[in-house]
C-alpha cells in the first residue's frame, strides 16, 4: 500500500509516497503528470494527504511588502489554492480517500528536514513540505 502527501502548485506539487510503510519518494510533479499517476496507481494508494492552505483563516503574511509583490504574492497562492482544490476533486473521483490538511506554521529548511528525516537529498520547499505530511504515518 502506498500514502501519498502533497503539497499543491500551479508548476510542480512536491509529491511524497510511502511505499509499505517503509520506503520514502519525493518529487515535483506537473498537475497533469500527478493526476494520471493517481490514476494508475489508484488501487494501491491507502490515502492522500492534500496541503489546504484554504483552510486557513488567513492568508495575508506578505504585509510588509509592496502593493505589487504582495499583489503578485496573492495571485501566486491563489492559484495553488486552486490547484489544491481541483487535486482533491479529482483524486475523489478516483475513489481514493483524501484527508485535507491544514498547513503548518512552520516551514523546514534542507538543515532541518535532514536533522527530522534523516533524509540526506536535495529538495525543494513543496518537496519538504509533502515528506512532513506522510512523515511517520504508517499504511
Amino acid at each position: 500500500m502506498v500514502i501519498i502527501g502533497i503539497d499543491p502548485d500551479l508548476s510542480k506539487s512536491g509529491v511524497a509516497s510511502i511505499v509499505d510503510g517503509r520506503h520514502i519518494t519525493y518529487e515535483g510533479l506537473g498537475f497533469v503528470e500527478l493526476t494520471e499517476r493517481i490514476r494508475s496507481d489508484a488501487k494501491n494508494i491507502k490515502r492522500v494527504y492534500l496541503e489546504a492552505g484554504w483552510l486557513n483563516k488567513k492568508s495575508n503574511w506578505h504585509g510588509g511588502s509592496s502593493l505589487g509583490v504582495a499583489s503578485r504574492i496573492g495571485k501566486n497562492v491563489g492559484e495553488n489554492h486552486a490547484t489544491g482544490k481541483l487535486l482533491a476533486q479529482v483524486i475523489n473521483a478516483l475513489g481514493v480517500d483524501v484527508v485535507l490538511v491544514k498547513p503548518s506554521t512552520k516551514k523546514l529548511n534542507a538543515e532541518q528536514f535532514k536533522k527530522t528525516t534523516g533524509i540526506d537529498g536535495k529538495s525543494n520547499q513543496d518537496q519538504r513540505d509533502a515528506v512532513m505530511l506522510v512523515w511517520g504515518r504508517t499504511c
